[in-house]
């Protein structure tokens, strides 16, 4: 079954565009900026959702997706790539792996070291994750140092409370010591 074919019988009325905003908060876009690097990070966040949707949709059904993603210039690619598959010059891309080392061979060049880069992305993901969690780190540092100092304040009024009612105590006393000694 071709893609559009599935496209009309599965997906009905609903476009792609609607179809990716159902999904907008987990797909993320691809073509405002054309790298190497820019599809490797697409790509990467592709793969994080490839499993989960495998379980749950058809491999058309993610496909769709991915593709409804493009814009800019990976939309003109795509579009001008379906023209071809259209007059028969190219085979129409049947699923995520395939779509994959379509766009491999078209966003990245031959000479990339698309492993480097991928791991180069990797750190750069995990320094980010590092980043953040050292700046959650000084945060609960800093509300543990405000409490410290809010419970500190807190004892030392209390304590100076106390401290006032004892005087205020010895002071009745003496008051009291001294009336009867006049009596």
């Amino acid at each position: 079954m071709s893609f559009h074919l599935y496209r009309e019988l599965h997906l009905g009325s609903h476009s792609k565009d609607e179809m990716h905003h159902t999904h907008e908060s987990t797909f993320p876009f691809f073509g405002e900026v054309i790298s190497a690097l820019s599809y490797i990070s697409w790509e990467m966040e592709i793969e994080d959702l490839v499993h989960s949707f495998h379980l749950r949709h058809s491999k058309y059904y993610f496909l769709t997706l991915c593709i409804s993603s493009f814009v800019g210039h990976a939309r003109e690619w795509w579009d001008y790539r379906q023209s071809r598959v259209g007059k028969g010059r190219k085979s129409p891309i049947q699923n995520w792996s395939e779509l994959r080392a379509c766009m491999r061979r078209t966003f990245i060049l031959p000479s990339f070291d698309f492993d480097r880069e991928i791991e180069k992305k990797k750190i750069e993901i995990a320094r980010r994750k590092k980043e953040k969690l050292i700046i959650l780190l000084r945060e609960m540092k800093e509300l543990e140092e405000k409490e410290r100092i809010r419970i500190q304040r807190r004892e030392q009024k209390e304590r100076e409370k106390f401290e006032q009612e004892l005087r205020e105590e010895d002071e009745q006393q003496r008051k009291e010591s001294k009336t009867r000694e006049r009596v």
